[in-house]
């Protein structure tokens, strides 16, 4: 069976979701607002290969995407790529589709990629291209309300038909759950005249997260952060329109909404910035720089999310506040430690080694936007 793949940059991919074809197409390897997401993309180029799409004939059979970012050293600038969505229609798995993306976008991007997971099906296809170390963040996830239906359709798929009895048990539970719930969060030292919450990254904000980022690989800033802001790859909306019902990733949720708050000391001089993401019941971290002083002030914004949104569970990879939320009492019902790998070219292994404080975060590469 004969495969073709077209590759489109990030200025081809405009053309692409406005034509005619994109408008009927049976499996969509992308949607409208992601696809602005990635050629609006900062660290992006008009030439960089960001979109594969293998076809059968003219049928859609796999693509795979990928998000342009840069790795920071020292005002040194090297560009990388991140694998993001990748997809094989059923019927045309294990013929090689999947390999021959990796192939053929390993070899575009010199080896140059990075990515998080991958999914326990995919990693021999990874492992055995010899590119790639992984690196483990360990992080924190703390449940504050009953979630075993959630829990259940993630862990245990077949008993989906039957969820209903789990949101139904989740309920009740709830109804004396939430009383103490609230009692937990009653006397919560939030300083409400010492945080903000703002729509975008101000000069100030970014001096700060400047002056911070000397550990962080990709130092995203002003620019970058409003761009993610600005170009979510999830809409909040009700219902699910056409293009999302043929599009086998994330793209619209009933809630999703990014919260960014600034955190000051009694000088008004900031001293923290965090992006909170809500999705549906689940409020994480996405990105933080704040000083260890503000600690207390972070954990106590993020109870008061808890507290206003019926937050059901609560996740950070931000090993200050994982030690925080591990060692202090808190309003959650139970804790787990969580782990998320990132596999990065061996290309890049001298960076980590050179200054073994460099990491990874929790929302680096597209995590911020899912």
């Amino acid at each position: 069976m004969d495969f073709s793949t077209k590759v489109y940059t990030t200025k081809t991919l405009l053309d692409f979701i406005n034509s005619d074809g994109f408008k009927h197409l049976k499996n969509y390897p992308i949607t409208k607002h992601r696809a602005l997401s990635h050629i609006n993309n900062p660290r992006a180029a008009a030439d960089d290969k960001i979109l594969y799409i293998t076809y059968s004939g003219t049928e859609i059979v796999g693509y795979r995407l990928i998000m342009v970012d840069e790795i920071i050293i020292e005002n040194k600038k090297e560009k990388v790529g991140w694998y993001s969505c990748v997809w094989v229609n059923p019927a045309y798995r294990g013929k090689g589709i999947a390999k021959q993306l990796v192939q053929q976008s390993l070899k575009d991007w010199d080896n140059k990629i990075i990515f998080q997971g991958p999914v326990k099906e995919s990693q021999n296809l990874y492992y055995s291209t010899g590119v790639f170390n992984k690196a483990t963040l360990k992080g924190f996830r703390g449940y504050a309300r009953f979630d075993s239906n959630t829990i259940v359709k993630a862990k245990l798929p077949k008993l989906k038909p039957i969820s209903f009895l789990f949101k139904a048990v989740d309920g009740i539970l709830n109804l004396f759950g939430d009383v103490v719930l609230k009692s937990k969060l009653a006397s919560n030292n939030l300083n409400k005249e010492l945080v903000k919450v703002v729509n975008e990254i101000d000069e100030a904000t970014n001096t700060f997260i400047t002056s911070q980022n000397n550990n962080k690989l990709f130092k995203r800033g002003k620019i970058e952060l409003n761009w993610i802001l600005k170009h979510p790859w999830i809409l909040e909306q009700d219902y699910i329109d056409e293009v999302s019902k043929n599009y086998y990733f994330s793209s619209v949720a009933k809630k999703f909404e990014y919260i960014p708050v600034q955190f000051y000391n009694e000088n008004k001089a900031i001293e923290g910035f965090v992006i909170y993401q809500i999705r549906g019941e689940h409020l994480s971290i996405q990105f933080a720089s704040f000083k260890n002083e503000q600690i207390e002030q972070v954990a106590a914004m993020t109870k008061e999310l808890i507290r206003e949104n019926k937050i059901n569970f609560f996740s950070t990879f931000d090993e200050r506040l994982t030690v925080y939320f591990n060692k202090n009492s808190s309003p959650f019902l139970f804790k787990k430690t969580i782990l998320r790998d990132y596999y990065y070219s061996k290309n890049f292994e001298h960076y980590l080694t050179e200054n073994p404080k460099l990491t990874f975060e929790a929302g680096d590469g597209d995590m911020i936007f899912t």
